[in-house]
């Protein structure tokens, strides 16, 4: 192994290794994010838990430095609707609340 293929595999062990830690320090509020979420929305099937990961190396350092980064959420949605027609009220169907 060169020195290269060398650095890249110590780059790609301590980015795992930094993965494997975030996520079992986040597991346990990533899952509760995601049942929570599930109890408020009918319309799921079963509480799905997701989590983003991203990593960063100085790519031409030869002692790069390795930031690994973990991102979860929880996506609530509501919704609303009208029909709103202008023409009503111009013809005086729309009563007045003075």
């Amino acid at each position: 192994m060169n020195a290269g293929e060398i650095k890249n595999q110590a780059v790609i062990n301590n980015a795992t290794e930094q993965f494997r830690s975030l996520l079992e320090t986040h597991f346990i509020a990533i899952a509760r994010s995601a049942e929570e979420s599930f109890v408020d929305d009918e319309m799921q099937t079963e509480p799905k838990a997701k989590a983003t990961f991203a990593v960063e190396w100085d790519a031409l350092s030869l002692a790069p430095k390795v930031v690994v980064k973990i991102g979860w959420s929880v996506r609530y949605k509501d919704e609303s609707e009208a029909m709103v027609d202008p023409l009503q009220s111009k013809l005086g169907l729309v009563e007045d609340t003075k």
